[in-house]
């Protein structure tokens, strides 16, 4: 089954259209001013020193890739797509970057990067389409250098926007008679499956406490863990006002409340042991 998912998502994330869907869905100017704000805070979590190599796994346009790079580390930018990595290099090229940052396809779980090659590893709502995570957490883990760290942007399965609105949603659709995603609850957390005409789309909800013990497998204490987004509930809007209403708060419970239960974005800071 997981051979399945894995095949049928690399068809999907392979092409230009699910980048583009998740540009207008999470990358677009409502939400630019939370994402300076959790990429600072980010980059003062890894705690590393000026010039540091940096791995930004999964880079997508790289519209992330540029906040960090204003940090000060020299960035390697990886991603499977070869259409995502295309407009990665326009975002990097207009923005001056083209000395800091790298880019090169590569399947998170199989990088083509020795042990210990980087100082400090960033992923950012990635693990959650990934069907093999164990391996690529493996992966990422066996590419940072010891003493060096890691931030993971995912999903919070136990969060509020998962337990209350997710399931309300999933009630309305099957009121209307709408598809509803397959989903499964396992030790991950909860994942859905999202058939396309191009291929599919896991999404996971994941159990935070399982990515702390599986990367304690892998040498990795956590160090911190703090809120992202509040809700995601934006995406769901169609009055652009109550969308924007929604980022205002979002950025107000990241700067003033930040607790990370609630919250549907959790960021996880792990460091290697030496």
């Amino acid at each position: 089954m997981t051979e399945r998912y894995e095949e049928k998502s690399q068809s999907l994330l392979a092409r230009k259209a699910i980048h583009t869907e998740w540009e207008s869905n999470y990358l677009n100017p409502d939400i630019d001013p939370f994402y300076d704000l959790a990429f600072s805070k980010i980059a003062d979590e890894l705690k590393a020193a000026p010039g540091a190599r940096l791995l930004d796994a999964g880079c997508g346009y790289c519209f992330h890739t540029k906040r960090l790079a204003k940090h000060g580390f020299r960035i390697t930018g990886v991603d499977f797509s070869g259409a995502a990595l295309e407009m990665a290099q326009r975002t990097i090229d207009e923005a001056g970057l083209g000395g800091r940052v790298e880019l090169r396809q590569a399947d998170l779980t199989k990088l083509p990067f020795a042990d210990g090659e980087f100082d400090c590893v960033v992923c950012w709502g990635v693990i959650m389409h990934v069907p093999e995570m164990e391996k690529a957490l493996g992966e990422l883990a066996r590419v940072l250098k010891p003493g060096g760290r890691m931030a993971i942007g995912e999903n919070n399965r136990f969060s509020l926007h998962v337990v209350i609105w997710e399931n309300l949603l999933r009630l309305l659709k099957r009121v209307l008679g709408r598809p509803v995603p397959q989903r499964q609850r396992t030790i991950r957390g909860i994942e859905e499956w999202k058939e396309t005409d191009t291929g599919g789309l896991l999404v996971r909800k994941t159990n935070m406490r399982f990515l702390e013990s599986l990367l304690e497998k892998h040498g990795l204490r956590q160090v911190n863990r703090f809120a992202g987004q509040f809700t995601e509930a934006y995406t769901s809007m169609p009055w652009h006002p109550f969308k924007r209403l929604i980022c205002r708060f979002n950025e107000w419970y990241f700067e003033y409340v930040g607790a990370p239960g609630p919250a549907v974005g959790n960021i996880v800071i792990f460091e290697k042991k030496p």
